[in-house]
């Protein structure tokens, strides 16, 4: 894996929020962490996010995979426990569950899910949806300024990782969490610290239109969660916000709900976007609301830009193979012209001395008297066997052998003379040998021929 670098990005109350991490293949470095103000204006989601205009040098900050907050209110989320294990089944019983709670059609949305806990035979499921008006809003405001986003979260499951990972979250009993962070005020409920439902509120921290409209949340949630849990009470609500919590708001909010409130500094906490950040690297599954449009252009653009490297290394290649083999035929070719004119050199004399070469051999050939036809007829008579053995024909070729015909008193006779001449060392072998008997005027006669081979004579000697 090559190093890269991972940037989470968050909207804050008057601008943008970043952190980013260099990721290596044995180690993770901060790489930046920084925020900047924007002014934004607009009523609602779409108003807010067509008025977005990003400066021009955000993008020298916005560097590698960009992971984007979604804002809480834009997420449709629910969380429910499915009695499976087999992630095939899990995606599409997610699927139909979104279609049966969703008010628009799925063609409209986004869909994604993480698995928050599993037993042996069930699954505990965050299912979570979002507009593609709204996904497709927020990638055009940074596409505008060359940045493509990876990943899409959601802004309470950033605070919940930070929550999680600085204790803060009991992993014992029933316990409620309100988080206001300016933009979002989120309601979530965890169950042996994992979250069992997610809840949206319209309330500000200092007005008292909180009262009635936490407390009845509350009162609804535990309602709906005990028709699906087996939850014990819980014994306080943990409220953490941006703003102070004025103290006659938090005595009426414990008077109203019945449950003491803790209230807690956001300050305290990393940056949303580390929290982000730290799911993003996390193990598991997590919530991925980028369109599979985006993610196949980027695989596109991916391949096209592979295919252009490898073409171009490709070519390359064979521009340097080419030039090697026309650098190796010019060479050879130069050595050839070189060999070439030598031989037009030494091509008269080398004739000429290959003439006398050959006469050379033909006079050796025809004075050397060590096989002529007068030593190979001693060496016959030399090696005749005892017995009556007459010559009929002996033809003598120069260089080549010695043709015999003859008769014999006996076949054994025969086959001693054979074996005889093939042990002598003038001839190289016998072929030819042929041995018959013949009858002439009541004598009885062993007819036989031989061809008897002188050894080849090497060039030269």
């Amino acid at each position: 894996m090559r190093d890269k670098t991972i940037t989470a990005v968050c909207r804050t109350a008057d601008g943008i929020e970043w952190t980013s991490l260099l990721v290596k293949q044995d180690s993770t470095e901060p790489a930046g962490q920084d925020a900047m103000a924007i002014p934004i204006s607009g009523e609602s989601v779409e108003e807010q996010l067509a008025s977005i205009e990003l400066p021009e040098e955000i993008s020298a900050h916005l560097k590698g995979d960009i992971a984007v907050a979604l804002r809480t209110s834009e997420l449709l989320m629910r969380i429910m426990e499915f009695p499976t294990l087999d992630a095939g089944e899990i995606a599409d019983m997610v699927g139909f569950q979104i279609d049966k709670i969703s008010p628009f059609p799925p063609e409209q949305l986004a869909v994604s899910h993480e698995v928050l806990r599993q037993t042996e035979t069930a699954s505990l499921v965050l299912m979570v949806a979002a507009k593609r008006e709204c996904i497709d809003g927020i990638g055009e405001v940074f596409k505008k300024k060359g940045v493509r986003i990876h990943r899409i979260d959601a802004r309470v499951l950033g605070w919940v990782k930070l929550l999680q990972d600085a204790g803060h979250i009991a992993t014992a009993g029933c316990e409620i969490t309100i988080i206001d962070d300016g933009i979002d005020f989120s309601l979530a409920v965890f169950s042996e610290g994992v979250p069992v439902a997610f809840r949206m509120l319209d309330a500000q921290t200092g007005s008292m239109e909180l009262v009635e409209e936490l407390a009845g949340e509350v009162g609804y949630t535990l309602t709906t969660l005990d028709t699906e849990h087996d939850l014990p009470s819980p014994s306080a609500i943990q409220f953490w916000s941006h703003d102070e919590l004025p103290g006659g708001l938090r005595a009426k909010l414990t008077e109203k709900c019945g449950l003491p409130i803790h209230y807690h500094q956001l300050s305290i906490l990393p940056p949303l976007s580390e929290g982000i950040l730290r799911r993003t690297l996390g193990d598991g599954s997590h919530i991925e609301l980028i369109p599979s449009e985006w993610v196949e252009h980027e695989k596109r653009k991916r391949l096209r830009r592979k295919f252009t490297l490898i073409s171009s290394a490709i070519a390359a290649v064979w521009l340097v193979v080419l030039l090697a083999f026309y650098g190796i035929y010019k060479v050879r070719d130069m050595r050839l012209a070189r060999l070439q004119d030598q031989l037009a050199a030494i091509e008269p004399a080398a004739r000429q001395a290959l003439q006398n070469r050959q006469k050379l051999k033909a006079l050796k050939l025809y004075t050397d008297r060590s096989d002529s036809s007068l030593e190979c007829l001693r060496e016959v008579t030399r090696l005749l066997p005892d017995g009556n053995i007459e010559f009929v024909s002996y033809n003598y070729k120069k260089g080549k052998g010695v043709s015999l015909r003859g008769t014999a008193s006996s076949d054994n006779t025969v086959y001693n003379f054979f074996d005889a001449l093939a042990k002598s060392p003038l001839f190289e072998q016998l072929k030819d040998q042929s041995t018959n008997t013949k009858t002439t005027k009541g004598v009885r006669r062993s007819v036989f021929s031989v061809t008897l081979v002188l050894p080849a004579k090497e060039d030269g000697k």
